[in-house]
């Protein structure tokens, strides 16, 4: 019988759907060969990108822009890093999104027709990019874990900071614990609590069940920040998943109380 379900518990609780998805610059040091721990959990095979700037002077190029996008010399450009003006002396600056759209990522430059670069017109363009490390020469990935190292001969220096794209996995394992403790829930609340059925649409009782599958879940919460502390994370989060599924399963014990069937008595012993 289903008294609960992951709709209920997740608007007690989120494991991961916020932080699912695609992570971006995001930053990390690497001391010496150490693992360090990316933030969310799981991560998506082949998804992650390491890279810095490497450069302490912008890039300088020059670029005919006419109907269609042009591509620079380099790709995964620095946002916000791009400057664009009609010669390398600064005559006129151009605006960005007003003037010229620039694709970061893929490294490409669109002249816009409502703004002020004449069709044909060849601009300045300096900017910052990202140089990229590869994976299994500069650095290798657990995807499983969520855990990134700097290998021996790696490009990366010691005490370098990096940027790291990544695909979190997170979200999707999220929804399987939730709806797996949604099911051990039920169970529970079936067996014990309401084994003759009798209380099944009972409002009380679906809050009960909600109730404890938020707490099985804090508690699978707590011993995945344990595990992630033994690589560098923050145990004392561990800590506080627990006693917020102390919390829950306390509010759960209280609510189903008076429900729970009278345990049998066992007869006195009779002198024979």
């Amino acid at each position: 019988m289903s008294y609960t379900n992951s709709d209920l518990v997740k608007k007690h609780i989120d494991l991961g759907g916020a932080s699912s998805g695609l992570r971006q610059d995001y930053p990390a040091t690497f001391s010496g060969l150490d693992w360090v721990q990316l933030s969310g959990g799981s991560i998506i095979d082949g998804s992650v990108s390491v890279k810095a700037v490497k450069d302490t002077a912008p890039t300088l190029e020059s670029v005919t822009l006419g109907d269609t996008e042009v591509g620079l010399t380099h790709q995964k450009i620095v946002p916000y890093s791009a400057t664009v003006a009609s010669d390398s002396s600064l005559g006129i600056v151009y605006a960005e999104n007003a003037d010229y759209a620039l694709d970061s990522a893929r490294g490409r430059i669109t002249r816009l027709p409502d703004g002020t670069i004449p069709e044909g017109e060849t601009v300045a363009v300096w900017y910052y990019f990202y140089s990229p490390y590869i994976e299994g020469t500069d650095y290798s990935v657990n995807y499983s874990e969520g855990l990134i190292r700097r290998l021996s001969d790696s490009a990366i220096l010691p005490g370098q900071t990096v940027l790291i794209d990544y695909e979190l996995c997170s979200g999707r394992m999220g929804d399987e614990i939730i709806a797996a403790a949604a099911d051990e829930a039920n169970a529970v609340m079936e067996k014990s609590v309401d084994p003759a059925g009798t209380f099944g649409a009972d409002l009380t009782l679906q809050t009960a069940a909600t109730y404890l599958a938020v707490s099985l879940v804090c508690r699978i919460a707590a011993a995945n920040e344990l595990k992630t502390s033994a690589a560098g994370g923050q145990a004392t989060r561990s800590g506080a998943w627990l006693a917020l599924a102390e919390s829950y399963r306390r509010d759960f014990e209280e609510l189903v109380k008076n429900f729970r069937p009278p345990a049998a008595r066992m007869n006195r012993p009779r002198r024979s």
